[in-house]
């Protein structure tokens, strides 16, 4: 049995049938619940994610709508990425590796997306980018300190590519038990191995993704 036929039967096993694993993150109409979903998600749990995203919701009944820059007002309106981290959110976590606010990255990250020669404010302009290869907009987003792949596999996740993975440490798990421990399961085979998973089981490399997260979470 091959290692696709193996990783294959052991997630029709473990999973079930795809009709039941549910629906991924998605916040299709907000680049601001995009944005701050993908910087809190980055080492932090999903408990205090959804925390997080509830209290921005309190403060912006038009959350689910709200553009990059609607999301860069509000900061303003608090007094800035430290007091909008304390007093609107109440996280005041930081980027990994850094010394830096979440919301520190997450306007520098907007402002770098808007002021492109083709702005980019909204999750529509999002798509439109990535689907047409501007890597200049994936570069902004990676341009900022205490941001890595993961941070803009999240973002373009969340706003609705669904052909994008994560190759984070829970997925890896997986594989490597799957698989055998002594194999060297990297991000990189991760995210290979997690597309042609997808493609036998004809489902989104996006579902997949957070359909093994899930299992191997213990906090769902």
């Amino acid at each position: 049995m091959s290692e696709l036929d193996l990783l294959v039967k052991a997630i029709s096993e473990d999973l079930g049938d795809p009709s039941g694993w549910g629906g991924p993150v998605e916040f299709r109409d907000s680049l601001a619940l995009c944005a701050l979903n993908s910087a809190y998600s980055l080492r932090g749990s999903s408990a205090a994610a959804k925390g997080m995203l509830a209290r921005y919701r309190a403060i912006r009944p038009t959350a689910d709508t709200d553009s990059g820059l609607d999301l860069m007002n509000a900061i303003d309106s608090a007094g800035g990425p430290a007091s909008f981290a304390r007093d609107v959110l109440r996280n005041e976590s930081k980027l990994p590796g850094t010394k830096r606010l979440r919301p520190e990255g997450i306007y520098e990250g907007l402002s770098r997306l808007a002021n492109l020669d083709s702005p980019v404010t909204n999750t529509e302009q999002l798509r439109n980018a990535v689907n047409s290869e501007n890597a200049s907009v994936k570069a902004a987003w990676l341009s900022v300190k205490g941001f890595g792949p993961l941070a803009w596999s999240y973002l373009i996740m969340n706003a609705g590519i669904t052909t994008e993975t994560k190759p984070d440490v829970m997925v890896q798990r997986y594989f490597a038990r799957v698989l055998g421990d002594d194999k060297k399961i990297t991000p990189e085979l991760t995210r290979k191995l997690l597309q042609l998973a997808a493609a036998e089981l004809k489902v989104e490399p996006r579902d997949l993704d957070r359909a093994i997260w899930l299992h191997e979470s213990p906090s769902k």
